[in-house]
């Protein structure tokens, strides 16, 4: 499935509220990775870690769409690869690792796919008016405290301050707008898209 001869550039899509139509716009030409609601924006790569999302919204949309749990796999007959609990990325093509969450899986998986330059769009990781782009999950999909040592973005950060992009020899770049993720350089998108050579232009 992983094709070392794809684009080694992708966008890696979160479901922030500062996530916007014109952002997706300035990369559409780019391949796109995303996880759970980002599925939206017609994905090339889909992630969601969590079985009840995949009961909850299905799989009536393109791209090549993957989970580590083997049951929702097969019940949903989509993409299975292993997942086992550890720091930074599973440089092994059989796993991924955990981190708790979807965000540091589709960026395992990216690097599985051999993309070497990803670019963050729609990881704000913080609470703003509102948790995501759209609103809000179904209350069955809300599995995370809002607040506390062990809140959702609180631990996502932790585990995303443990995949050092210098250790894989990829670039990881945070174009989210006012990101609590300062673990990676912090971008505007259109700047970064025109001084890399990676804009539509």
């Amino acid at each position: 499935m992983f094709s070392k001869d794809e684009p080694r550039v992708g966008v890696i899509i979160g479901t922030g509220p500062s996530l916007t139509t014109e952002q997706l716009d300035q990369v559409s030409h780019l391949r796109k990775f995303g996880v759970n609601n980002a599925f939206e924006f017609g994905l090339d790569v889909h992630l969601a870690c969590n079985p009840e999302w995949w009961d909850h919204y299905g799989t009536e949309f393109t791209g090549h769409k993957w989970t580590w749990d083997k049951a929702t796999a097969e019940k949903h007959k989509i993409n299975y690869i292993k997942g086992r609990w550890g720091d930074g990325l599973s440089t092994d093509p059989e796993f991924i690792h955990y981190h708790h969450g979807s965000g540091p899986q589709i960026v395992n998986l990216a690097y599985h796919y051999g993309v070497k330059t990803m670019i963050l769009i729609g990881w704000d990781m913080c609470y703003r008016e509102k948790r995501h782009y759209f609103g809000e999950y179904p209350k069955p999909l809300q599995h995370w405290p809002k607040t506390g040592q062990n809140s959702e973005f609180t631990g996502l950060i932790k585990e995303m301050e443990t995949i050092k992009a210098n250790d894989y020899g990829i670039e990881i770049v945070n174009c989210s707008p006012d990101s609590a993720l300062k673990c990676y350089p912090l971008k505007s998108l259109s700047e970064y898209l025109k001084d890399s050579g990676f804009s539509k232009e």
